[in-house]
């Protein structure tokens, strides 16, 4: 496996004991938002007092729930996405709690004639082992045989499942990881798609909305029917209509993803809802973000050698 794809984004081998994370791609995406959030750099910043006056006095109104994030979150310029997995991971995104699993209590090779007392030492001792696990759901104990009709017997344990899935339903109190996902559908070839827009308008803050948009490749119609790199005189008409159009589309996608990004920085993600964001320094975020990448390359290359 390529080193930078294992460290930048191959948590998998990550494990926390006593916790239990379903992780996604969204974390990964969830963090390189973060990244490009101008109130999220004012939380940096903030955190090691290095504020200035002018900017003190133009910070959004919940900066407070800005600061809240950073403190959960911490700083992700200066850092691997695998690192900042390693030290978040489990214990933001995650619950306290044992991940429920099948187990094997018993094996009885002869039903006619089981020995009633190996049985009674198995159960006594999974039973115990299970009283020290947290947040466990309730389980029912089958007898299931071992034979060739494997296909009934799977069959006949999803009835029992469904006989008894509302056993103790009203005694389990959910567990909430401290920040969530939102939503049930991520929607990450255009979160992607959002993230590359956000950066290429920080390496060209002065380029054209629509040419911004033809390199971006945000309209099917449109990207392909203009010239990124054409003078800035039109031909015709219709290409100055086309190019309107596009910097319209353009414009609305910055605003999107924009949004997406300081939404994050209040721990929603992902969210595009109207939110009061920070002025988009664009050179000045490409700044740090180009600091950012620097230090990245010469971490992997030094867990290289």
């Amino acid at each position: 496996m390529d080193i930078d794809e294992y460290f930048q984004v191959k948590t998998d081998d990550i494990f926390q004991e006593g916790w239990h994370v379903d992780q996604h791609i969204g974390h990964f995406l969830f963090f390189h938002y973060l990244r490009l959030s101008p109130s999220y750099e004012l939380a940096r910043k903030d955190d090691k007092g290095e504020l200035s006056t002018e900017e003190k006095r133009k910070l959004p109104k919940d900066f407070k729930k800005v600061q809240e994030t950073y403190a959960l979150l911490g700083d992700v310029q200066n850092t691997l996405f695998r690192y900042w997995w390693q030290k978040n991971g489990y214990q933001i995104f995650g619950v306290q709690s044992d991940y429920p699993t099948v187990d094997v209590i018993s094996v009885l090779p002869d039903r006619t004639k089981p020995d009633i007392e190996k049985i009674k030492g198995e159960v006594t001792s999974y039973l115990s082992e299970m009283s020290s696990r947290t947040n466990q759901n309730p389980s029912i104990i089958v007898s299931i045989p071992i034979n060739k009709q494997m296909k009934y017997d799977l069959w006949a344990v999803k009835e029992c499942l469904k006989l008894y899935k509302n056993i103790g339903k009203e005694k389990i109190k959910k567990i909430k990881p401290k920040i969530s996902l939102q939503g049930k559908r991520l929607n990450a070839q255009a979160l992607v798609r959002g993230l590359g827009l956000l950066m290429f308008k920080m390496a060209n803050p002065e380029l054209e909305n629509w040419r911004l948009g033809v390199y971006g490749k945000l309209s099917p119609s449109y990207s392909s029917a203009l010239n990124a790199q054409a003078p800035r005189q039109t031909k015709d008409s219709r290409e100055a209509e086309d190019r309107v159009l596009m910097g319209k589309i353009t414009s609305r996608s910055l605003q999107k993803y924009s949004c997406i990004a300081e939404n994050a920085a209040r721990g929603n993600f992902p969210c595009d809802t109207t939110v009061e964001t920070s002025f988009f320094d664009y050179k000045g975020l490409n700044k740090v973000y180009d600091t950012t990448t620097k230090w990245e390359a010469k971490e992997i290359e030094r867990l290289k050698n």
